[in-house]
């Protein structure tokens, strides 16, 4: 038996001595964490959902909010509310309307589509002034810089 009476919950807990990098206790990750994809080459880009319209007569490949939500590491109603107060512009692109009205009472619009330079602006942004930290994020800096250049296309 050790003499460090630690030893043994550390057995207990299925820790082992070696530091195995993570930064939660037990052998289950929490569900409420997550990091924002890393866009170093864009390659994450793939495992997100798109679609492919044209616009001008110009194929583009378009996002929806659940791929930006996605991306982000939030909800895609988080990013509805971003819209809403204004934090970020209202999506540039939506598909088409449906026919009939889905909902009574509510106007007829299609889904947002963000394109992949604002779907990459916003992940960048969201890195770069640290939205996801929440001890330290930089709402007003992340705010001023989508106002000032977000890509309309």
């Amino acid at each position: 038996m050790s003499a460090d009476p630690l030893d043994l919950f550390k057995r207990l807990a299925g820790e082992t001595d070696e530091d195995d990098g993570k930064d939660y206790p037990g052998t289950v990750a929490p569900k409420n964490r997550g990091t924002i994809h890393v866009p170093a080459t864009h390659q994450w880009l793939e495992s997100l959902p798109s679609q492919e319209y044209s616009v001008n007569g110009i194929t583009k490949r378009f996002y929806t909010i659940g791929s930006l939500a996605r991306a982000l590491n939030r909800k895609p109603g988080t990013v509805r509310s971003w819209e809403a107060k204004g934090w970020i512009p209202p999506a540039s692109f939506r598909t088409p309307s449906p026919k009939s009205e889905q909902i009574p009472g509510k106007a007829v619009k299609g889904r947002r589509l963000y394109s992949e330079a604002q779907l990459v602006f916003l992940v960048e942004a969201a890195l770069e002034y640290a939205i996801d930290d929440p001890n330290s994020p930089n709402w007003k800096g992340f705010k001023k810089h989508i106002a000032d250049n977000y890509p309309t296309h």
